[in-house]
């Protein structure tokens, strides 16, 4: 297997002899280039003399460019333009480290598995490729690729280590248990000092076992697997594997498999040695089409992966989009939302609730958040806002959101986020990793800097987030991961937006003495635009936010006030 990595700059030359020119970009000027695709490709480039015999084919696995770090390295230091050579010391540096060799095939599967995921839920998109797959809702054995059918080759080693030990422990001791009914019946005796004996006794193994010969080619087949994908398996040592000699025999003709499997099928009568057959068959059969067939081409990729990794984010995060108003997600201006869900909101986090919006952002290691992605951001939480002002002048805005306070004209201020893919060194995928990048971490827009409950006052904070676990969680489809994380990421996102609050300002409940709401807000109008605002829970109170280290005296408003904090 060949690993690339996306948005890295390889030799044109050297991309060429594994990859196609599709999936690559040319840099201008120079002999190298860039990887434009994500995903799984199994597709001979095209040779200059056709008549010539094919060159051995890999599969090549086109990883995200979140695995190349700040110092254009992977995996721990290593070189991407060696992992071209799956004969390099950096492939054999990859090998010997059982936990990354073992998780690149997982990870190689699991890629696979989400972009195919990423067709079924968008099947009008034009963004993935794919040659030589079938569609899988009904077809069955027959759409799997030879990656998916690998990994169930492996899965059903792991599953049943102990099947084929208890296999082996019968048919041994069948080959040493003499059946004396059939030798008595059968054979004459010879007699030794007036006492019988039986030359050639009969065992109970009457014919020969198929079941022992089926198992040595599937583990054969395996062990060959382990050094093409690099994946880590006990393999049974109770059986003898086919020679080295014979299974590059196989490999290079695997009709000769595929003739052999034919021949003994149907002798042997258990399910789970029907299933390995079933599964061998499989793989040499479409072994054996990829020899005969010069164009065979097996693919499954995608351009833009960011609109993927968009997807995956959203199926964890957002609301389900018949719950939404169509409006808000994709806006009258163009623009379209990558992650908006009704939540608490930051002030009184009980009774009402607001729209947190979110942008997913796809970017390599170390890169920071433009100008461009932050002001967009803003421009979203604008129209969101525009958009409930509307209803809530026109129809009237279902409760319990609540954008404005009549009262105050004070604006509830509206929760935003981005959230970008990292993968750490510790290669796991069942643990989210969600945290607050240590750079570029929150961002602010505001016309007054001292008024919070204003319009334009808007705050977006950054985070990072485990690729791996996205990944995971987006093919799995497990609804209880997908609460679970969605629970507590939320509530993550609103607790540190209202810890940066309560860290930048000073509340305080002000509640006017022997006057009304109304009166009190009208006497003070120009003197606390846009730093009142009144929760619906505050049924004889207002919110009064000021910054630190603000001078304004609150004893000034002839009213009781009294220290509150945002939780």
């Amino acid at each position: 297997m060949i690993v690339l990595f996306e948005g890295f700059q390889y030799p044109t030359d050297a991309i060429r002899k594994v990859l196609a020119d599709r999936y690559l970009d040319e840099l201008t000027g120079s002999n190298r280039c860039r990887i434009t695709h994500v995903g799984y490709v199994f597709d001979a480039p095209a040779v200059e003399n056709p008549a010539a015999e094919p060159a051995k084919r890999e599969p090549v696995l086109l990883l995200p460019k979140v695995f190349v770090d700040a110092k254009k390295t992977v995996f721990g230091g290593l070189d991407p333009v060696e992992l071209l050579d799956p004969d390099s010391k950096a492939w054999q540096q990859l090998k010997r480290d059982p936990h990354k060799a073992q998780f690149l095939f997982r990870f190689s599967v699991w890629l696979y598995r989400a972009i195919r995921q990423f067709r079924q839920r968008h099947r009008d998109s034009i963004l993935p490729e794919s040659s030589g797959l079938l569609d899988v809702s009904d077809a069955g054995d027959a759409a799997l690729s030879e990656l998916e059918i690998v990994q169930a080759l492996v899965r059903f080693h792991r599953d049943n280590s102990g099947l084929l030990t208890h296999i082996k422990r019968v048919n041994t001791a069948q080959r040493h248990s003499v059946s004396w009914g059939r030798t008595v019946a059968r054979q004459q005796p010879v007699l030794q000092n007036g006492r019988p004996v039986y030359v050639k006794p009969l065992v109970k193994q009457k014919h020969i076992n198929y079941d022992e010969e089926l198992i040595v080619i599937f583990l054969s087949t395996l062990a060959n697997l382990q050094q093409q994908y690099g994946f880590r398996l006990d393999l049974n040592p109770l059986y003898a594997r086919l020679s080295v000699r014979e299974m590059d025999r196989f490999q290079c003709d695997p009709a000769r498999m595929v003739r052999r499997l034919r021949d003994i099928r149907g002798k042997y009568f258990s399910d789970k040695l029907l299933r390995v057959w079933q599964l061998l068959h499989l793989y040499y059969a479409k072994s054996e089409r990829m020899h005969t067939q010069r164009s065979f081409r097996e693919v499954l990729v995608v351009r833009d992966f960011d609109i993927v990794f968009e997807d995956m984010i959203d199926y964890l995060l957002s609301d389900p989009k018949d719950t939404l108003p169509t409006i808000l997600k994709d806006q009258p201006d163009g623009k379209r939302v990558d992650h908006i869900y009704a939540y608490r909101d930051l002030i009184d986090g009980q009774a009402d609730e607001i729209y947190h919006i979110g942008d997913s952002k796809y970017y390599g290691a170390g890169s920071a958040f433009g100008v461009e992605s932050v002001f967009k951001q803003f421009t979203y939480a604008r129209n969101v806002i525009q958009q409930n002002i509307d209803r809530t002048n026109g129809p009237g805005l279902p409760a319990p959101l609540r954008y404005r306070d009549e009262l105050t004209e004070g604006y509830n201020p509206t929760p935003n986020f981005f959230i970008s893919a990292l993968v750490d060194d510790t290669l796991d995928f069942g643990h989210d990793g969600l945290r607050p990048r240590t750079t570029n971490a929150t961002f602010s827009n505001r016309h007054f800097a001292n008024r919070l409950f204003d319009r334009d006052t808007l705050l977006i904070q950054a985070y990072n987030i485990n690729f791996l676990f996205v990944l995971n969680a987006y093919v799995a489809g497990s609804a209880v991961q997908r609460d679970t994380f969605r629970t507590h990421t939320r509530h993550l996102f609103r607790n540190r937006l209202v810890r940066h609050l309560n860290d930048t300002y000073q509340f305080w409940r002000v509640t006017p003495v022997n006057e009304s709401l109304d009166t009190f807000v009208t006497r003070h109008f120009r003197q606390l635009l846009g730093k009142l605002y009144r929760p619906s829970g505050f049924t004889d109170a207002l919110l009064l936010a000021l910054p630190k280290q603000d001078p304004f005296d609150v004893n000034s408003l002839n009213a009781r006030v009294d220290v509150y904090d945002l939780h």
